[in-house]
């Protein structure tokens, strides 16, 4: 088996082709060299244009002679011989070009000819006579690649596959190093995410969240008991709806005050007196109301309604717990106030703000890993089926086993 780098497999397996191809290379080598004399004979040829053109043709005119001398010199000029580079491509190239030398001679010719071909017939010969030679070598090597070259272009062709495998490899190094980013970074991220997290529970673990958070659910507590001591909204609305289609008619109701505590009960009375004036009343007028059966509820609720109502002015829970509720509120006021003069709440959004911006990079980190991770193992899926495929072809060139060793710089 040979094994060879892959940075070295290009100028070995053309060694080899040389080797295995010599006899056709040799061939071809020839017809290149005298199409490189026949190319100077023709330069050569308009040196002869412009030494009789000296003696034979008038001083104006020598410029169109020499213009002409000049373009198909620079034609010539342009035409790449294949040296080093020889192969079915260059030569391909060379044939194109010598046919476009043709049609640009014969061009150039035509325009410049009437001025002083009458002096320089003789030479006007001499470069027909050096084109068509030209044309019948150009003839004879296009021939020539066409019936012996083809083994040697296909086994050529193989070579064009070389810089998709560089290209694999500068796309897997890549990657990898994008992937080792993105690890260190998401390591870095989930450090961060952990010292974060410590910080706040230990800040949250500060006595005066604490008693804010006791606090806040001892109030939540209360307002679910003031809730059902109040139950009767069903009621209140059956009672509003009727007094708002003057079905019933009640002196003094406050109907702002009872569209209000519909909305927030709780809120209206927390801005009554202790002695809860307005609801005191507005309770009266519903029971009163509800004795004379004047709401069309049914009896359950009417009954339940009543009891509640009587309840709240014979056990007075409720004053009492709307002046806890306030207290509480208080309390809770003077904690939060506590809190902000310490910084805390500052600090504690801080945290939070901090956890969230660095939950949402960590997310997309993650999501630029996996993206970049599904390419690199598509390079290396691809890279390992192409080099297998590859060495297969080669192996059948060669008439051995081959293997490319390809090493990443990571």
């Amino acid at each position: 088996m040979i094994e060879k780098d892959l940075e070295e497999f290009e100028n070995f397996y053309k060694e080899q082709l040389n080797s295995q191809f010599f006899k056709v290379k040799k061939y071809t080598n020839k017809f290149l060299h005298n199409i490189r004399e026949n190319l100077i004979e023709i330069k050569v040829c308009l040196d002869h244009f412009l030494e009789t053109g000296k003696e034979k043709i008038e001083q104006k005119d020598q410029r169109s002679l020499k213009l002409f001398s000049d373009r198909i010199r620079k034609e010539i000029d342009e035409i790449q011989i294949p040296e080093e580079e020889i192969n079915y491509d260059t030569i391909s190239d060379l044939l194109n070009s010598i046919k476009k030398l043709f049609t640009r001679i014969n061009e150039i010719a035509r325009k410049a000819f009437p001025k002083f071909h009458k002096k320089v017939q003789a030479e006007i010969k001499e470069l027909d006579y050096l084109t068509r030679k030209l044309g019948k070598k150009q003839a004879q090597l296009d021939e020539f690649i066409r019936k012996k070259y083809t083994p040697v272009r296909d086994a050529e062709n193989l070579l064009k596959k070389l810089p998709k495998f560089f290209t694999l490899k500068e796309n897997i190094e890549h990657a990898k190093v994008d992937l080792d980013g993105f690890e260190n970074e998401m390591e870095e991220r989930k450090t961060k995410q952990e010292e974060l997290n410590s910080e706040l529970i230990n800040l949250e673990q500060n006595k005066l969240f604490k008693d804010l958070d006791a606090g806040k659910e001892k109030l939540f507590q209360l307002q679910m008991a003031i809730n059902d001591e109040i139950g009767f909204k069903k009621a209140l609305k059956k009672f509003k709806f009727e007094l708002e289609k003057e079905t019933i008619h009640i002196p003094n109701i406050d109907m702002n005050y009872l569209r209000d505590f519909l909305k927030n009960p709780i809120k209206m009375l927390s801005n009554e007196r202790k002695d809860l004036p307005k609801i005191t009343s507005l309770m009266v007028q519903l029971r009163h109301v509800l004795e004379e059966n004047k709401l069309n509820l049914k009896s359950e609720t009417k009954q339940k309604t009543i009891e509640q109502i009587n309840a709240i002015f014979n056990e007075k829970f409720l004053q009492t717990n709307i002046e806890n509720y306030l207290q509480l509120k208080g309390i809770i006021k003077g904690i939060e106030k506590k809190i902000e003069e310490e910084g805390l709440a500052q600090k504690l959004e801080d945290i939070k703000n901090q956890i969230s911006s660095n939950t949402i990079k960590l997310e997309h980190i993650d999501a630029d890993y996996n993206r970049k991770n599904k390419d690199y193992s598509r390079y290396l899926s691809t890279l390992k089926s192409e080099r297998e495929e590859f060495q297969k072809l080669i192996e059948e060139i060669l008439k051995e086993e081959i293997k490319i060793n390809i090493t990443f710089t990571f």
